[in-house]
């Protein structure tokens, strides 16, 4: 359902999107904001993703060591 919302946008944002709308780009300002607002809370969605796989590794206890080449090499001969 959509909510009227009065918002007051200062300068550069204005002049933002008065060219995304004169470019044709976008219909209205509403579209434009609304096309940064789903940016806005995709970024955010993202970051909480970090955040959980973060708190995930800490989790998962001590690292182990990690020999890059004898992988490569079990990698080589599992797939050749």
């Amino acid at each position: 359902m959509n909510k009227p919302v009065q918002i007051t946008i200062g300068e550069p944002f204005d002049s933002f999107i008065d060219t995304q709308v004169e470019s044709g780009r976008f219909k209205s300002a509403e579209a434009v904001v609304e096309a940064g607002l789903r940016l806005l809370e995709e970024e955010q969605l993202k970051i909480e993703k970090l955040r959980e796989a973060l708190i995930e590794g800490e989790r998962s206890g001590e690292p182990r060591p990690f020999d890059r080449e004898a992988f490569l090499a079990r990698m080589r001969e599992r797939h050749s």
